[in-house]
């Protein structure tokens, strides 16, 4: 029964991802998932109660696999982590065109608007400050602050809306040599300190 009701939530969750990027989050309404699921209302709503609980699952379940992901990746290729490389590794998620990143910046632009959201975006926030410090503990003696990973955070949720909401994808992408540069510096600067520490 419960890899039932696990399977039937995915099913809408995945219906509600088509929605949510054809219509807007803030334009869908739950007859909308209920005619993209077939579902009758109360088979619905005995999932989920609203579209801000189906956001929610959805951003969750994408943190997961983002963090794996990042491990993944720099464990299997046995990447060893520089201010070149994170750098590059930051301006490539910012300049991301898919449909993650669109679901992302609906999910930032609705913070305002809901509390569960609010709670979920500041542990979305911490377990991406950890995944910054696994991955970083093999490139300084002390690991920075956790407001130096979130002054990262901050940078790369800027840089998609700015991608998504300002249309500035393109003008970044032409000038990604730059933004890299910047990242780059902040991150030397940041392992300078480190050194003159130890």
């Amino acid at each position: 029964m419960k890899m039932e009701a696990d399977e039937r939530k995915k099913q809408i969750r995945q219906a509600a991802i088509k929605v949510f990027l054809d219509k807007g989050f803030r334009n869908t309404v739950m007859n909308d998932i209920m005619e993209a699921t077939g579902l009758s209302r109360g088979g619905l709503y005995h999932h989920y109660g609203s579209t801000h609980e189906i956001l929610y699952d959805i951003m969750m379940e994408g943190n997961l696999n983002r963090k794996d992901t990042v491990q993944k990746s720099s464990y299997d290729e046995g990447l060893i982590l520089t201010p070149q490389l994170f750098s590059r590794m930051i301006i490539d998620k910012i300049l991301a065109d898919n449909d993650y990143v669109k679901l992302y910046v609906m999910f930032l632009c609705e913070l305002k608007e809901n509390d569960d959201l609010k709670k979920l975006y500041v542990k979305i926030k911490k377990e991406s400050i950890q995944v910054f410090k696994e991955l970083f503990s093999t490139l300084f003696n002390e690991l920075p602050s956790d407001e130096t990973f979130e002054f990262m955070i901050n940078i790369m949720n800027s840089g998609l809306m700015a991608c998504e909401i300002l249309n500035a994808r393109e003008n970044f992408v032409k000038n990604k040599i730059y933004l890299t540069e910047m990242i780059e510096t902040y991150f030397t600067n940041v392992m300078k300190k480190d050194d003159e520490r130890s």
